[in-house]
């Protein structure tokens, strides 16, 4: 039976795993609970995969890969444009399935659903486009590279956009041709096993496309560190980050990362406050501030800070914050527990580090069993201190005054991550050159972040390394092969090789 969603109980049944075209449940029979965020309670059990599942998977896809690589490409994108289209069909099931299993609040939910159909448009369109390029070498010669799959990929997806993470590495893996193993973060399962639905229904062969749930010390240590693996993308913390690259390190494995950040928020003195303030806001209150590039140090001009922070203070109070179906509501609750204990310890930190300017509770109305927290601020922080420095994953923000702008940018770089950076001026000169100074893989200028499939995105430092997205991506998931051939009529004919005669 399919993945079935029961709004009015809360409560999803029938979650297996996808694997070789077929649904499953563990080969050991084990499961575990999926819960709701924003009451605590279980919405699902879902299968608690081993190394047994990940070798039948990987199997599955290596099995099925030289077939695919030579599937025609249009062959390809006409699949992915099908799932697309599914994808559009089933949006209301699958925005409700990623609110109700991440927290996100129904319409956010909503609205990166429908965003989903551009990344597989996208990809389909360049499946057919990617190729190699001839090369001018001395003698008479054809010498040109032929640009390949790596075979089979494993995606590694974490729990705070679990499908639009998905999509965005196994849609350029599989338009160029490679297998996909995905394994979803194991608080967040649901809206792969649906997209896995999906995938079926659009005629991708068995074992194109695999999904095992499970824990990542059983399930994705397996498919890091398995042989038959030849990419790993990975999108989650920077130490988990670290392990995934020494198990590919064992088989030599192309690993893709985006990992943590600690994003600057740059407050020039001419800038639109109030344009800025609501990029503060997005950046550290989206998501509950669960987002890797979260502009969580906020570094405000001495000129305008009184203003700025009154303004902030003012958005803050009129968000409201509550059950992700209530359609009033513009943030929703923390993934689970341990990470509500871990963002209520680092407020009691920063009250140490700081001064804690708004926020620190619990908001008001909300459920007892709910994993809420109220947007934070704290003022006088100085950039080593904990809150500056380390990724809290939670809407706490640390404002920093700067008056020397060679002093800003050293604060600004002076930090192990380099995600991303947003700058607010209306002096383009001033903005161009303060994001050549910064060491971060993205800026914006004078606006908040929005993923679009056609522009790249990673980071510097230990934010990760290649990049998803854009053109960019495609050395994520190809490799070069390189041909000559001698157009004479004989090898004699030519010089010996490198006139090195044996």
């Amino acid at each position: 039976m399919t993945l079935t969603l029961d709004l009015t109980a809360r409560r999803v049944e029938h979650a297996r795993m996808f694997v070789d075209g077929g649904w499953a449940d563990a080969a050991s029979g084990g499961s575990f609970p999926t819960v709701d965020p924003s009451t605590g309670e279980t919405i699902a059990q879902v299968p608690r995969a081993d190394a047994t599942d990940v070798d039948r998977a990987v199997a599955a896809a290596r099995r099925v890969s030289v077939e695919w690589q030579f599937t025609d490409a249009v062959a390809r994108a006409g699949l992915l444009r099908a799932l697309a289209g599914l994808v559009a069909e089933n949006a209301d099931e699958l925005a409700r399935l990623e609110a109700l299993d991440s927290g996100h609040y129904l319409a956010k939910a909503q609205e990166l659903v429908a965003a989903i159909p551009l990344w597989l448009e996208y990809w389909a369109g360049l499946a057919d486009k990617v190729g190699g390029r001839t090369i001018d070498v001395p003698g008479n010669k054809l010498s040109f590279t032929l640009r390949e799959p790596l075979g089979v990929t494993a995606h590694i997806v974490p729990w705070n956009y679990p499908l639009l993470i998905l999509v965005r590495s196994c849609a350029p893996a599989l338009a160029l041709g490679n297998t996909c193993v995905v394994k979803p973060a194991e608080d967040t399962s649901l809206s792969a096993l649906k997209f896995a639905e999906l995938v079926e229904q659009a005629g991708f062969p068995a074992g194109v496309f695999n999904v095992v749930t499970g824990f990542g010390a059983e399930a994705g240590a397996a498919l890091a560190a398995h042989p038959d693996v030849a990419g790993i993308t990975f999108t989650g913390s920077t130490e988990t980050g670290k392990t995934v690259a020494k198990l590919a390190a064992d088989h030599v494995a192309q690993v893709n990362l985006e990992l943590g950040g600690k994003s600057p928020t740059i407050v020039f003195p001419d800038a639109d406050l109030d344009d800025a303030v609501e990029a503060a806001v997005q950046g550290f209150c989206s998501h509950a501030g669960q987002v890797c590039v979260a502009g969580t140090r906020l570094f405000v001009h001495a000129d305008v800070r009184e203003a700025f922070l009154a303004k902030l203070v003012d958005r803050l109070r009129a968000a409201k914050i509550g059950d992700i179906f209530d359609g009033a509501t513009q943030m929703g609750p923390l993934i689970n527990e341990k990470q509500y204990r871990r963002v209520r310890e680092y407020i009691e930190i920063g009250k140490s580090e700081g001064t804690l300017h708004y926020g620190g509770g619990r908001p008001a109305g909300t459920a007892d069993g709910g994993y809420y927290v109220e947007p934070t601020v704290f003022t006088d922080v100085t950039n080593d201190a904990r809150i500056a420095r380390e990724e809290i994953f939670g809407p706490v923000a640390a404002v920093i005054t700067w008056t020397d702008e060679d002093e800003l940018i050293r604060a600004c770089n002076d930090s192990p991550y380099g995600l991303f950076a947003v700058v607010f001026t209306k002096d383009i000169t001033r903005a161009l050159s303060t994001t050549r100074r910064l060491q971060v893989g993205g800026v914006m200028i004078n606006d908040w972040f929005g993923e679009l499939p056609m522009t790249p995105h990673g980071g510097h430092k230990q934010s990760g390394t290649g990049r998803e997205e854009g053109l960019e991506a495609v050395h994520g998931y190809t490799q070069i092969k390189h041909v000559t051939v001698n157009l004479d009529d004989s090898l004699r004919a030519g010089t010996d090789w490198a006139g090195a005669p044996l």
